[in-house]
């Protein structure tokens, strides 16, 4: 029966495209979304090449926590071939949300869009890939948008983002400046640049950054990154008192963007121990060539370090921080979880197809190994879903890297996180964290003690040939020199430690919060409190 036929009309649904994308939109915008898909679903039984009904179902099926049908609605998107180019960028985008990255690669590809987007555009597209580890995409976009138009800010923001992580510290200190010089008041680039570039007497950014914090007004995203710039460059300059001045008030500005929710945080870990015990964490065995080695632990525990390390091996190739595991897990829960872990991710986790999720892994990050036999993971939060990875991956290696209790609080402390750390803004929310991280790690110990395998900051840099010599064998490979040459050009660090770890192997990086022991006594007593310290 045709689309105007009687049970069409019994449904009280048009036959004409422009109608039922009408009613569709009015449904959605009152949030009606049964019969909002029935509209978008009707209209693509008559033109599944129809783009916005895919992104719209997409949207909606989001909205009521449908992983698994709002990823379906995305791929279905991305299957048509005459988008035009905004529109593209947003599936893009939407391909990027869901973590398919070779199919947002081959997406980007088949449309056409590096040539099609306007330059400011261009780099939209470079953020969705650096952000997905593919840097070296990234850097064509922005050289490409550059060749266009040489004084977009935003194009030398990301192209000194890019250097950095490249370890190319002075060409990115120099692409900041430039940025900067177009426009003063970006505010991200001055703190990457405080990052970038040490503070000197002779070359600093501080009387800049305290005229444009005593602006009115500032959002607390540019607050915070100012904040946190000023008190970079006044720690560089040894002035201390004042350095913890700025520090203070960049991490109130980012409570006001990033609130902690310490109650759903502490539910999800309870979650996590309470399902996987001794048996839970118990997968049946992938036959697979790829060996996944997952690098967890707190940020700022030397976790870089670590996978600088382990890259410089042949035979392994690092894929940085990635939310692939998590993607799987999203998958099997059918739940969107904005961050590593969370409460329905974990309650549901309960009778996820661990299988299934370890399959997904290893396809999804199979063009990230380069026909590699091992490949790095370095997302730090992925300590939370330690269970979950032995129970998916159960060849998969885990080392846990661990630092001491003040020196890692603190280095969190004065770090602008781009998201995942909400608790790190606060001393008595960062002692609590601490804490409940110690906590979740015992259990993870407890329950598969010959899965974990720790490895101590303070024993890595001050007896590297050993450390490392201990985490091949533990990972299945044969020690190589090449794995001290942590400062080799090669290799790219896309984390809060791009500048750092690059410097070699430091072993004088503790301590670093002697200069403000005044200052943190409720971080102090809280660990005290604890038993940490």
């Amino acid at each position: 029966m045709g689309p105007g036929g009687p049970a069409q009309a019994e449904a009280g649904m048009p036959g004409n495209p422009q109608a039922l994308w009408q009613q569709g939109q009015r449904h959605a915008e009152l949030r009606q979304w049964e019969p909002a898909i029935a509209c978008f679903r009707r209209l693509l039984a008559q033109d599944r090449g129809f783009l916005p009904a895919w992104m719209e179902l997409a949207r909606i099926h989001e909205a009521q926590d449908h992983y698994r049908d709002a990823c379906a609605a995305v791929l279905e998107a991305s299957r048509v071939d005459d988008a035009p180019p905004m529109a593209a960028l947003v599936v893009a985008r939407a391909l990027r949300k869901f973590d398919e990255l070779p199919r947002m690669q081959d997406y980007v590809e088949r449309m056409r869009l590096p040539s099609r987007l306007p330059p400011e555009k261009l780099i939209d597209l470079a953020s969705f890939f650096s952000s997905a580890g593919d840097h070296a995409s990234a850097m064509g976009f922005t050289q490409r948008a550059l060749a266009i138009n040489p004084d977009l800010a935003e194009a030398q923001h990301m192209l000194g983002l890019l250097l950095m992580f490249e370890g190319r510290a002075e060409s990115s200190a120099a692409a900041l400046e430039r940025t900067l010089a177009i426009k003063p008041g970006f505010a991200s680039a001055r703190s990457v640049l405080s990052r970038v570039r040490k503070a000197t007497p002779q070359r600093h950014q501080v009387d800049e950054l305290r005229r444009q914090l005593a602006q009115p007004g500032l959002a607390p995203k540019d607050e915070a990154h100012l904040a946190f710039a000023l008190h970079n460059e006044l720690h560089d300059l040894g002035e201390f008192d004042p350095a913890w001045d700025a520090l203070v008030r960049g991490c109130r500005a980012r409570q006001i963007e990033q609130p902690w929710d310490a109650a759903g945080t502490l539910a999800a870990i309870e979650r996590w121990k309470a399902t996987f015990d001794r048996d839970f964490v118990r997968g049946e065995p992938l036959d697979d060539p790829l060996t996944p080695i997952f690098i967890i632990g707190l940020h700022r525990t030397g976790t870089s370090l670590l996978e600088r390390m382990l890259s410089g091996h042949p035979e392994v190739a690092d894929a940085g921080e990635t939310h692939v595991f998590t993607a799987q897990l999203c998958h099997a829960t059918d739940h969107l979880c904005r961050q590593t872990s969370d409460e329905v991710l974990a309650t549901r986790a309960a009778t996820a197809d661990f299988a299934g999720v370890g399959r997904g892994f290893l396809e999804a990050m199979r063009r990230r190994s380069k026909g590699k036999p091992f490949l790095t993971e370095k997302q730090n939060p992925n300590f939370m879903l330690a269970g979950a990875i032995a129970r998916s991956l159960p060849h998969a290696r885990i080392l846990h890297m661990r630092r001491s209790p003040v020196d890692t609080c603190f280095s969190n402390l004065r770090t602008l996180f781009t998201n995942e750390a909400a608790y790190s803004y606060d001393q008595v929310h960062m002692a609590d964290f601490y804490r409940t991280y110690r906590d979740l790690m015992a259990h993870w110990r407890d329950v598969m003690p010959e899965r974990l395998f720790d490895v101590d900051y303070e024993d890595l840099v001050r007896e590297p040939g050993e450390q490392a010599r201990r985490v091949a064998a533990h990972c299945g490979f044969a020690y190589r020199d090449d794995m001290l040459r942590v400062d080799r050009d090669s290799g790219v660090v896309a984390t809060a430690s791009a500048s750092q770890v690059r410097g070699g192997i430091v072993t004088n990086r503790g301590g670093l919060w002697r200069p403000y022991e005044h200052h943190l006594g409720p971080l102090l007593d809280r660990l005290a409190a604890h038993g940490l310290v």
